[in-house]
């Protein structure tokens, strides 16, 4: 292996690593997200703001008139969030795409519930 070769290798490792550091408190998670949400109500895009304290609460657009939801993040373990909102309760995952932090809420019962993206 050439020495670029070996530097980059390094660099890409370095910067997986630090993309891949597991969330440790709620506070990381804040901001306004949008996405989509997938519900008995429908499947309509949607806009959230995240507290500090882990709350968050957020409207959902759906064609005969917006609907709010509202619900609580909690950091079960590093890297292990889990969510208690309006229309049930499950597991966050987050991950990263294009730079930009992206949330699954799954819920208990199977399913994805909803798709956020941080701006």
């Amino acid at each position: 292996m050439t020495s670029r070769g070996l530097i980059l290798g390094t660099v890409f490792f370095a910067l997986g690593c630090a993309s891949a550091a597991p969330i440790s408190s709620v506070a990381d998670l804040t901001g306004e997200w949008r996405g989509r949400i997938s519900s008995p109500q429908g499947h309509a895009p949607a806009a959230m703001a995240i507290a500090a304290d882990g709350g968050f609460k957020g409207t959902m657009f759906l064609g005969d008139g917006d609907r709010s939801f509202h619900g609580a993040l909690v950091v079960v373990r590093p890297g292990h969030v889990r969510y208690q909102g309006t229309d049930g309760n499950g597991t966050v995952r987050i991950s990263e795409e294009n730079a930009r932090r992206v949330l699954k809420f799954l819920r208990d019962a199977g399913g994805v519930d909803a798709v956020f993206r941080q701006f």
